[in-house]
């Protein structure tokens, strides 16, 4: 399996040398350090990391609003900071941070908020995809019903013999069925154009 790449922004140096060391010594790979928020981004965007682990105090743009930039830009966000005020924890939600981890933290805890929160994160991309799939076979479903209801209409046949003529004409032209359908709805309305 290849192993996670990690952005570390914390303008500590101490604690990013003990957060970098952490992971690399769970074999998560480092692609970049960076002691202030734009520099994050800038790195973010070279490097493409699987997950961010970001301080909240940082100069230049706080880990807060790197986190709502990472979020356009689909890196999941774990938020390590020695603030533990409701106030910064709401904060963090509204800019969908997957994890939150109060500064000191011990090796056990980081691995396993890193650990927990890829793979949840990973879960909700593929619930994301399901759903966006999903969507589009509905739409082509619709796109179906109304070419059958065309063949139907004109032909003078049932609907389920319309179904079984546009799957035979699909298999005969070696074309999918959607674009046979779309074919068959964009020739209707030339026609209906061509009356008016």
């Amino acid at each position: 399996m290849i192993p996670l790449s990690v952005l570390i922004a914390e303008d500590e140096a101490l604690t990013r040398v003990d957060v970098k060391a952490m992971l690399e010594n769970a074999g998560y790979v480092v692609c970049g350090e960076c002691s202030n928020g734009r520099e994050a981004v800038e790195v973010a965007q070279r490097t493409s990391p699987d997950l961010a682990i970001l301080d909240i105090m940082m100069p230049k743009l706080d880990g807060l609003e790197v986190a709502k930039i990472f979020q356009s830009m689909n890196i999941p966000v774990i938020i390590l900071t020695a603030y533990s005020q409701p106030s910064f924890i709401s904060r963090a939600e509204c800019v969908h941070a997957c994890g939150y981890l109060v500064k000191p933290t011990s090796e056990s805890g980081l691995l396993a908020m890193v650990r927990i929160t890829y793979a949840r994160w990973k879960d909700t991309q593929n619930i994301k995809q399901e759903l966006a799939d999903t969507k589009d076979q509905l739409a082509n479903q619709k796109v179906i019903a109304h070419a059958r209801i065309i063949m139907k209409d004109q032909l003078g046949i049932s609907e389920q013999e319309a179904h079984r003529d546009l799957l035979r004409q699909a298999m005969q032209e070696r074309v999918t069925v959607i674009d046979l359908a779309k074919r068959i709805i964009a020739n209707q309305k030339q026609k209906k154009i061509g009356v008016d």
